[in-house]
């Protein structure tokens, strides 16, 4: 939030706090009606001058300055304020105490910063505090920990924010639980991986692994099997990169558990994670752990085939294209229909096919065959600039659909296993594109 801006909403929850306790006070008086009060009846707020009465500025002071925030609260919320407005007038006051500490720990790293050189700068951007030794990073984050922690105690479990949404699912109890856990065992390791300082021992990838596994166990034992399935499901590395996938996909939740399970349980034992990664492989060659990992993944895409049938895994793999999911982000850019994105996909598509059988056709010559595939490119992407516009169409064929321009020299063209096109050139040079 702006400096300014923030500044100006405190003062303006502190003039809220100053008014209602100068009306519980009664040093202010508003009638409710839409009559206009009487001023004569009106017990005095303040001097001519505008300014408060000594009354009314003491019992102001004392409520915004006492040390019993219970107490506090409930005197805010005797003058029925706005729950948010208490919270954040009690939010203000605990902040306040940690203003001198915070002040010196931010004091203390703008001097480390004017005394070196602007040329040289610490690389560690681990938890956006550059600049900042361990200590103060640590000392901010116990900080953090224990205004939570106060407002917690005051107003009970906060089930609002970022991290809320991805555990809809948790009681405001438990998320305040399972969010302290996980705060404590990033910031493990994020020490540790600063202790590596990007050099790697033997030992190292062991000790994320062992804190990945305590975190796992610990979290395991809070959770409910019920709540441990729902997380998984919906937080996982694995969820993760099929949420986005199944939006595109427009996949049922039965589709998403099927393909969910196949892949979880690949990526439980070979892990995306680079720490993760490196812990699993552990002493096993990276070639041979690759190997298994790759098999691994393509029994999982073969059961997965099976599960979704043929005509969805058709779907469930243009979901995963960046042919497709390219043209997406161009019909979102420039507001074009589903239509537009079907009828460019399928000319996309339609063009592959054919180029696929004009490379299997053993009754063409190789001349027959160039001829073949380049008047195939030329109506191919003739009809996608057609469709997009020639600006936008060119976009997209110089980004997504480069092997239609290699198609009048290539030799043979065929589609992978993933949906991509692959072209070889025709005098047996590396081939290009596809997966």
């Amino acid at each position: 939030m702006n400096k300014t801006i923030k500044t100006v909403l405190l003062v303006s929850i502190a003039a809220n706090a100053v008014l209602f306790a100068a009306l519980a006070a009664g040093y202010v008086s508003i009638i409710k009606s839409s009559a206009v009060a009487d001023a004569d009846t009106a017990p005095p707020a303040h001097g001519d001058d505008g300014a408060f009465s000594p009354e009314a500025a003491k019992a102001t002071e004392a409520l915004l300055t006492t040390d019993d925030l219970a107490a506090l609260r409930d005197k805010l919320r005797a003058l029925d304020l706005p729950e948010d407005v208490v919270k954040e007038i009690v939010k203000a006051r605990i902040a306040s105490r940690y203003t001198a500490s915070l002040r010196d720990i931010g004091n203390a790293a703008l001097e480390a910063a004017r005394r070196r050189p602007y040329w040289q700068r610490d690389g560690d951007y681990l938890g956006g505090l550059v600049g900042y030794s361990d200590e103060q990073r640590m000392k901010m984050r116990e900080i953090d920990s224990e205004k939570e922690s106060e407002m917690t105690r005051l107003f009970g479990a906060d089930k609002t924010g970022h991290w809320a949404s991805y555990y809809a699912f948790l009681s405001p109890e438990k998320f305040a639980r399972f969010r302290e856990l996980s705060r404590d065992y990033e910031a493990l390791r994020n020490q540790a991986r600063r202790e590596m300082a990007g050099f790697q021992m033997p030992g190292d990838a062991e000790k994320i692994r062992l804190l990945d596994a305590e975190e796992k166990r610990e979290t395991r034992a809070l959770l409910t099997p019920e709540e441990k399935e729902a997380d998984a499901l919906r937080n996982s590395w694995t969820a993760r990169t099929l949420q986005e996938r199944f939006t595109r996909f427009d996949g049922t939740e039965e589709e998403y558990k099927a393909v969910f399970a196949l892949r979880y349980a690949v990526e439980e034992k070979y892990p995306m994670e680079a720490t993760s990664y490196e812990a699993a492989r552990g002493s096993t060659d990276p070639d041979d752990f690759e190997k298994a990992r790759n098999k691994a993944y393509m029994d999982a895409e073969e059961q997965i085939k099976v599960a979704l049938g043929p005509e969805r895994y058709q779907d469930y793999l243009r979901a995963r294209n960046t042919d497709y999911t390219t043209l997406l982000a161009a019909a979102e850019r420039f507001n074009l229909s589903a239509d537009t994105v079907a009828q460019t996909y399928q000319a996309r598509t339609d063009a592959a096919k054919e180029a696929e059988r004009i490379s299997g056709d053993k009754s063409l010559s190789a001349e027959e065959r160039s001829a073949a595939f380049a008047a195939l490119s030329e109506q191919a992407m003739a009809q996608i600039r057609a469709t997009l516009g020639d600006e936008v169409g060119n976009a997209y064929i110089d980004k997504t659909c480069q092997w239609l321009k290699d198609l009048p020299n290539s030799g043979r063209a065929w589609i992978g296993p993933m949906g991509y096109v692959n072209v070889a050139p025709a005098k047996g040079a590396q081939k290009k594109g596809g997966k």
